[in-house]
């Protein structure tokens, strides 16, 4: 079974949509703040675009779709990344995402983030308490995108943007989590092969942002001094001419004054004429 939670206007291909609004394409109206009408361990994928930070408890709702999940089951999470201004401010979203998010959702005691990530803690799993009980959740991650305002695609690396969206805000936009759910035990490698032969399904608007990117980041040079046009033999030579030039020559004062340029002597001279020329009409009576 496949279903979209928060399905919206837009059901995901090849799902049952469930939504608190009775949409056009809405299967099940149901608020899933309450558990989720179906039952244990009969869903092999689940989307949720743009439908978790309206929820009221995350982790209650992570639990249910927890519970719904088969072992190995596929979760598809995007999200509005918190670190922008304007999703801090809307009234309506009452969860938050970033890179941390996903170690909340497992009680695996292993590596959950990378390099670029920054943490005052170990690079562990953080449980919220009652998860320690029975009713403990384990989603291990198999991919996580972001999404970048215009500003920096194409700027920077992998490790600078991560650096970069957890110091300051408005780097990304959106994130995308995709989740394996695990219910019994699995070695690492066979999590980790996954990783790479597994398909992992998106919202098709998803990838018309990719394109959007790519082909805007193939249009743009950016302002880099590898991208600044390097000069052409003649106009190389023709500076190189101009920085050989020699200055003027100095000529000693006959006077023994400072030395005065060929130019500085012609334009002397030039004055002493139309001085004695203006002295020559002022005698004249």
């Amino acid at each position: 079974m496949r279903i979209d939670l928060g399905s919206g206007i837009n059901k995901f291909k090849d799902c049952i949509g469930i939504d608190r609004i009775r949409y056009e394409m809405t299967d099940i109206v149901h608020d899933y703040n309450l558990p989720i009408p179906l039952k244990n361990d009969t869903v092999d994928f689940i989307m949720c675009s743009h439908s978790l930070q309206y929820v009221d408890n995350l982790i209650l709702v992570m639990k249910d779709i927890y519970r719904i999940c088969r072992h190995k089951a596929i979760v598809c999470i995007v999200a509005p990344y918190a670190h922008a201004s304007v999703h801090m401010v809307n009234p309506q979203f009452k969860q938050q995402f970033n890179e941390h998010s996903p170690k909340y959702w497992t009680t695996y005691p292993g590596r959950m983030e990378d390099d670029s990530e920054l943490s005052l803690y170990p690079s562990v799993a953080f449980p919220v308490e009652e998860d320690l009980s029975q009713n403990r959740i384990d989603f291990r991650m198999l991919k996580m995108e972001f999404f970048y305002f215009p500003a920096y695609h194409g700027l920077y690396n992998e490790v600078e943007l991560g650096l970069l969206r957890q110091s300051q805000f408005n780097v990304a936009h959106q994130i995308m989590y995709h989740l394996l759910v695990v219910k019994e035990p699995m070695p690492e490698a066979e999590i980790a092969g996954l990783q790479g032969t597994v398909r992992l399904e998106e919202p098709d608007y998803v990838m018309e942002q990719r394109i959007r990117t790519t082909e805007k980041e193939e249009q743009e040079q950016s302002f880099n001094l590898d991208h600044f046009r390097s000069l052409s033999s003649g106009e190389e030579e023709s500076l190189n001419k101009s920085v050989e030039e020699k200055p003027p020559i100095l000529k000693k004062s006959s006077k023994g004054g400072k030395p005065k340029s060929s130019r500085t002597k012609t334009r002397a001279k030039s004055n002493r004429k139309t001085s004695l020329g203006k002295k020559k009409v002022g005698t004249k009576r």
